[in-house]
């Protein structure tokens, strides 16, 4: 028996959400529904009204998992996928499930963070890890923790298509325990001088409690490097979900398209995050915070210092 996975959005803030949560969702196969109704051109992401609408969402599945960090709640890493119909409630990011709904849950999950002051990301970045989570079976699976820190692996993000998607991945890149991201930037999709692209990206972000340093890539030592773990987008190499970090080699976490911004020596290892529906082209920060939240999980903690 597998898994059925339908993505529920309840009191989701901002319109611009509703693609991005319809991308997570396509990501991993799973359906998706919008608590009280479809979402309206502006505003929030649901229909006026109460809550009885929900609960009328409620029998439709075997069980049902509620995202929300709270302290009772279980990773998502350690909570074996439930056969059958499963529902995934997502929520405002601001306000969070309302309480009457994550007693009703038959498990209310999390995605571990470790960046201070930080303590959500996106809401679709958030369905699409728990929906690759969820899908692949991560929690059952376990994955494997090495004996390398944050500060043994650094990042590199090449060619960013977006300030928003890049912002976003900034925002995720902080919150699962990175300090320090390096960018090779050819478009001025971060390093610009206009002043909506900047005003976009930094807001994505949420600069005002993310003090994560983004770094020219012309900064980078290749020879600090004994590996070279690149993601671009091709389906590739060693799937995420099957992935492992060495032992104690200082590593260069490579993500996205592009041309490299400077020769490499260091041997080179292909991963690709594998989400279920092979056909769908996962937007770039979905596939980005994945990686990184993955990866986040392989690392030893000792996370921020």
């Amino acid at each position: 028996m597998t898994t059925e996975l339908t993505l529920i959005g309840y009191g989701i803030e901002g319109a611009w959400n509703v693609p991005l949560l319809r991308d997570a969702a396509e990501m991993s196969g799973a359906s998706l529904l919008f608590a009280q109704g479809e979402p309206p051109s502006g505003g929030t992401a649901e229909a006026d009204g109460s809550s009885p609408q929900i609960d009328e969402l409620w029998g439709r599945f075997d069980r049902v998992v509620a995202c929300e960090a709270i302290p009772a709640s279980r990773s998502v890493y350690e909570y074996p996928a439930p056969r059958g119909q499963l529902g995934v409630i997502v929520g405002n990011e601001l306000a969070g499930i309302p309480r009457q709904m994550l007693k009703k849950a038959d498990q209310v999950v999390s995605i571990p963070m470790f960046g201070k002051g930080m303590s959500s990301v996106n809401v679709a970045v958030a369905a699409a890890i728990v929906l690759y989570a969820l899908q692949r079976d991560l929690g059952r699976k376990r994955l494997r923790t090495s004996a390398l820190t944050h500060r043994d692996v650094d990042v590199l993000v090449l060619s960013p298509p977006d300030p928003n998607e890049l912002g976003s991945l900034f925002r995720s890149a902080w919150a699962f325990g990175w300090q320090r991201v390096f960018l090779a930037d050819p478009q001025g999709t971060w390093f610009s001088r206009d002043r909506s692209t900047v005003l976009a990206g930094r807001a994505a972000a949420r600069r005002e409690v993310n003090p994560l340093v983004i770094a020219p890539h012309d900064q980078l030592d290749l020879r600090e490097y004994a590996r070279i773990v690149l993601c671009d987008g091709r389906r590739q190499g060693t799937p995420v979900s099957r992935f492992s970090l060495p032992g104690r080699d200082k590593t260069l976490l490579v993500y996205g398209d592009g041309a490299w911004p400077c020769s490499v020596s260091a041997p080179v290892e292909q991963v690709f995050v594998d989400h279920a529906a092979a056909e769908v082209p996962a937007c770039f920060r979905h596939a980005g915070s994945i990686l990184l939240s993955v990866i986040s999980q392989l690392l030893r903690r000792g996370r921020h210092g």
